[in-house]
Order: structure tokens, then C-alpha cells, then sequence
């Protein structure tokens, strides 16, 4: 069980940063993770692989550093991100933010109320910053 003193909604969301020299493919997404796509979770992944395409699909390019720092001091992006960012956007690499609801499938919810990173050699993602 969560419990959180401070802001509560009746649902949860959670901004992300994607960063790499391309899409994000269903195959870097589970070797990142370590996952058998044949194994017992392997579909979960699949899905969760799915939901982060979507929230990119809709999400936000970030195409300047002054784009990058005005994501920081909210609640989305701590200031160790957004240097990621800037340094990406200095690189010519893809950097974009999307979005996750609780409110949809369970590979999303599951993505959406945990805080994540990967670190992967092809890409890097960080959710970070959820609230219920």
C-alpha cells in the first residue's frame, strides 16, 4: 500500500523522458528490461513496451536546452534529467516527453504508479515523478 501526505488525486499520472538515436523498438525495450518474451511476464512487457510507445506517440519533442530547462524545478524532471536532456539535445540525439494514466490498461498503471529508470546502450527513459 502507498500512502502520500501531501497532493492526492483520484487518479495517477507520471511524465517521462525518452532519450536515444531512435524509436523505441519492442526489443530494446525487453532486453533492456531482462525479460523472456516467452516467459510467464513476457506479454506484461510486451504491453508496458506498447504504452510508452503511445505515450510518446502524443508526448512532446524537446529540441533546445531552453526547452529542456523549463522543465525543471516542476514536478517532472529533477534537475539531473533535464542535464540528460540538455546534453542529448547538444548531441543531436531524440529527446522526447510523453505521459502515463492510471486510468487505462494494466501495463500502463503498472508503469504509471512506479517510479522508473532504464539505462539501457540504446536508449534511456525515466519516470521518476508520479503522484497519487
Amino acid at each position: 500500500m502507498k500512502l502520500k501526505l501531501d497532493f492526492i488525486s483520484n487518479s495517477s499520472s507520471t511524465s517521462f523522458v525518452y532519450i536515444s538515436d531512435r524509436e523505441l523498438t519492442e526489443e530494446a525495450f525487453i532486453k533492456a528490461a531482462g525479460v523472456d518474451p516467452d516467459g510467464p511476464v513476457g506479454s506484461l512487457f510486451v504491453q508496458m513496451h506498447r504504452e510508452l510507445v503511445d505515450g510518446l506517440r502524443y508526448g512532446r519533442p524537446v529540441k533546445t536546452e531552453d526547452q529542456a530547462e523549463s522543465l525543471a524545478g516542476t514536478h517532472e524532471f529533477t534537475p539531473d534529467v533535464v542535464q540528460k536532456m540538455k546534453d542529448a539535445v547538444n548531441q543531436g540525439r531524440l529527446v522526447l516527453t510523453g505521459s502515463l494514466s492510471s486510468e487505462e490498461a494494466l501495463a500502463e498503471i503498472l508503469l504509471c504508479t512506479e517510479m522508473f529508470e532504464v539505462n539501457s546502450d540504446e536508449f534511456y527513459i525515466n519516470a521518476f515523478n508520479n503522484y497519487w
